[in-house]
């Protein structure tokens, strides 16, 4: 017997139909055929792992990204000016301006006890003139002297400068010395040089070790009259013959004279009588004497007079 094609084709598609409904059976009857397990699915777990694998799916799936080459950035250089202050310049109403040292520079050497005078020249730098009651003072420092305080010449309007001066003597004893000054208003308020008007000038000497080489000689003018003429005495060295003279007044009675240190004679000649007195020996020879440094020959009196030249002893 032969079967058509529709005939097979009809007993395959019941054939399928059996296959397709037997499948829903099978699916809802396995899970009673396995055995039963007392262990409870782990929820947190189980999250746990979704996120972990989300998170390793998303950094493989991630683009990669390519780092850009670095660039210097290039920053414009620009000139800020500086601020300008629109303050006023301090100023003040007593104000020095130190101009030189008129007299004695800084380090100027002297003697002991050596009488000088000292000059600044000096400038109002302030407002405010200064006048005849500004004293120039004595600040700190040496004084060199009894003199604290000397009024100012003359009026000194601000601008102007003045000549200030203090006679000072220098120390005893050998060294550098500084002494300092400043102004001082009729209020007895100091002020000097700076930028707060409060430095001081100064004088500045070095005092030198002297070396003595001179000596002095004293004695009485024993003229015989009632009253001693005008003379002129003489100390003559008596090894040179170089001649030293001082002038002597009318009526002066004694005398005391510095001359370098050597052997002398001394004599004086009145020269309105015409008559010479010497220091002599008591033959009417002079007597030559000898004047040691640093120190004074006493009783050199010139009490022989003649009209004559006394001739030299020894």
């Amino acid at each position: 017997m032969k079967t058509s094609t529709n005939t097979i084709l009809i007993i395959l598609g019941i054939m399928a139909l059996c296959v397709l409904s037997l499948f829903p059976i099978s699916v809802f009857a396995m899970p009673l055929l396995q055995a039963p397990s007392n262990e409870q699915p782990d929820t947190q777990a189980t999250v746990q792992a979704m996120v972990t694998q989300t998170m390793i799916s998303m950094t493989l799936n991630a683009p990669t990204q390519t780092p850009l080459p670095a660039t210097a950035t290039v920053v414009p250089v620009t000139n800020t000016p500086f601020s300008t202050s629109t303050s006023a310049p301090v100023t003040y109403c007593d104000w020095v301006a130190f101009v030189k040292d008129v007299t004695i520079p800084d380090g100027t050497n002297l003697l002991p006890g050596e009488t000088f005078t000292k000059t600044w020249r000096l400038k109002n730098r302030g407002t405010c003139t200064w006048t005849p009651d500004y004293m120039l003072v004595f600040s700190s420092g040496s004084q060199m002297g009894g003199t604290t305080a000397i009024r100012l010449p003359a009026y000194v309007a601000p601008g102007q400068t003045v000549d200030v001066s203090v006679t000072l003597t220098a120390p005893s004893t050998a060294g550098s010395y500084s002494g300092y000054w400043m102004l001082r208003n009729p209020s007895g308020t100091l002020f000097g040089t700076g930028d707060k008007a409060n430095i001081a000038f100064y004088v500045d000497i070095k005092v030198k070790e002297q070396t003595v080489t001179h000596g002095t000689v004293s004695g009485n003018l024993c003229y015989p009259s009632e009253f001693n003429p005008p003379m002129t005495l003489y100390l003559e060295n008596a090894h040179t013959g170089e001649r030293i003279q001082f002038a002597i007044v009318e009526n002066q009675l004694t005398y005391s004279v510095l001359v370098p240190a050597g052997r002398y004679y001394v004599y004086a000649w009145a020269p309105g009588y015409n008559l010479e007195g010497a220091y002599t020996h008591s033959t009417g020879l002079m007597k030559s004497i000898f004047v040691p440094a640093g120190q004074t020959v006493y009783a050199i009196n010139l009490c022989d007079w003649s009209p004559y030249g006394h001739a030299r002893g020894e």
